[in-house]
């Protein structure tokens, strides 16, 4: 663009791989049907939290199983093979249901929901049982268990089995929080029992501390679908305890320089513009979404409107184009 206009801004896109350009690689090998590319990325990783990380990222948004289809008919001793399938059936599966609130959920897509999660979780079963120390089959399962509503203490199974073979996992934690939060299968005070319980024990600096943002996310997305919160949900982020909550997480995750690497960030830092953005923080939302983009999560946005809209809406309170 001539220069006369100004520097041309990037349109905001859905980034599954949330700006990894491995992650974005093993996509497009996906994409392809190349499951060869993928079975050997994920087969020399070593450390659990890229594993994790990988396996997320490369079923996240899956629509399309036929190149798992066709490794686990080639390789069907190959746990990888198995953990792939769980997953982008999982995918799929939150597709088929959409993400409406259940009333609007037709009896056709939840039948289509719970059997595709069923079949999921019997090949994540098996990768699980194929590599008793793999923790990447867990964080799947702990998905699963959130849609078909399984018990809270086998959820709790789940997470311990995730925890206990990646005592760092990032993933499993945000999928346990789902699970026995109030929007799902549990409720508040459950919830941030578990939250204060687990951050209490993290560092400064922690990815964990992200858990606090995803708590008030939860919470307040669930009072807004059953409108029987104390607070009206309109004035959820304009609570002085809710506020000081999240700033209090942010300093001691982003704004700390002991904050660590996390594969996830560009994943929290959406997360606390989101609250930045409710709570009607414009600095400390400009200073995050200065550093997001062009390639964006569904989420937070998505609780707020169209994905896209919602964070350029986002952007333009903070001065941004």
């Amino acid at each position: 663009m001539s220069p006369l206009f100004g520097k041309q801004v990037p349109k905001p896109f859905i980034d599954p791989a949330r700006g990894d350009p491995e992650g974005q690689r093993l996509r497009q090998a996906a994409g392809a049907r190349d499951w060869r590319s993928v079975e050997a990325a994920l087969s020399a990783t070593r450390e659990a939290l890229r594993r994790e990380f990988l396996a997320d990222a490369v079923a996240m948004n899956c629509e399309d199983l036929s190149w798992v289809d066709a490794w686990v008919r080639e390789q069907p001793e190959s746990q990888t093979a198995r953990l792939m399938w769980g997953a982008c059936a999982v995918q799929l599966a939150w597709k088929v249901r959409s993400g409406l609130a259940p009333r609007y959920v037709s009896s056709d897509q939840m039948k289509g929901f719970h059997d595709w999660l069923n079949h999921a979780q019997e090949q994540l079963d098996a990768a699980a049982n194929m590599a008793p120390d793999d923790s990447a089959p867990w964080v799947a399962l702990l998905w699963c268990g959130v849609g078909l509503g399984i018990p809270i203490d086998d959820a709790r199974a789940r997470f311990d089995n995730a925890i206990s073979r990646n005592p760092q996992t990032e993933l499993a934690t945000l999928a346990y929080t789902t699970h026995i939060g109030p929007r799902w299968n549990g409720e508040r005070d459950l919830m941030w029992t578990f939250i204060r319980d687990l951050t209490g024990r993290e560092p400064e600096g922690s990815p964990r501390w992200s858990l606090v943002p995803t708590g008030h996310m939860e919470q307040w997305v669930s009072d807004r679908m059953r409108g029987d919160s104390a607070v009206h949900p309109s004035r959820y982020w304009q609570q002085a305890e809710v506020q000081r909550d999240i700033d209090d997480a942010y300093a001691k995750y982003l704004g700390s320089p002991a904050k660590r690497h996390s594969y996830l960030e560009s994943q929290f830092r959406e997360l606390f513009a989101g609250c930045f953005y409710l709570m009607g923080a414009r600095d400390k939302l400009r200073k995050e979404l200065e550093q997001i983009g062009p390639g964006i999560q569904g989420l937070p946005w998505g609780y707020l409107g169209s994905t896209l809209v919602a964070y350029q809406s986002a952007r333009e309170a903070a001065g941004l184009k």
